[in-house]
């Protein structure tokens, strides 16, 4: 199945320009669409996170090194990324349940998508490093740089998971991911 193509409004930078107001026009929380409206540029700018956290060393990937995160340097952590299709694993059940318990407690935002291959390909995709596809990509957390600066493409998700103030991981939508 070919991916829907992403005409995105960029800023001079190259990033994803302005989410936060075509979200609001388009008021959609579905992330099934495949017409170029906000879900797909959610879905950009998730991929664009993904991509520049991995190239900036703010990417943590696996469950142990998540946790270990999360307990030690929570004030770091913008996000958790959890893929939905490896949360009914029984073997992954208890540590997904103990990284959402997490994340409430250091008040850190989740962002469910679709598919941990779709995430391993983005990242593999912007990585130089051979030696990655030895990582687990079972939860992934995003971190702010060194001077604890946002970017934008942060920014636009953080915009959009505040649209779900509660952060129940069940009732959050799904970010589906697509190949570009």
């Amino acid at each position: 199945m070919a991916a829907a193509r992403i005409d995105a409004q960029h800023d001079n930078n190259g990033n994803v320009a302005d989410l936060e107001s075509l979200i609001s026009r388009y008021g959609s929380s579905s992330m099934v669409s495949d017409d170029v409206t906000a879900p797909n540029l959610v879905n950009a700018s998730m991929q664009e996170c993904l991509a520049m956290a991995n190239t900036q060393g703010r990417l943590v990937a696996g469950f142990k090194a998540v946790v270990d995160a999360l307990e030690k340097n929570s004030h770091q952590c913008l996000f958790c990324v959890l893929p939905e299709n490896l949360w009914n694993d029984d073997n992954r059940k208890a540590m997904f349940c103990f990284v959402i318990s997490l994340c409430h407690q250091h008040n850190v935002k989740m962002i469910k998508v679709d598919d941990d291959q779709l995430v391993r390909k983005i990242i593999d995709r912007t990585s130089g490093n051979p030696n990655l596809g030895t990582l687990s990509y079972e939860c992934i957390l995003i971190q702010s740089n060194a001077n604890r600066q946002k970017l934008p493409c942060d920014q636009h998700m953080l915009l959009y998971i505040d649209r779900f103030p509660d952060n129940d991981f069940e009732n959050l939508p799904l970010v589906k991911l697509s190949e570009f």
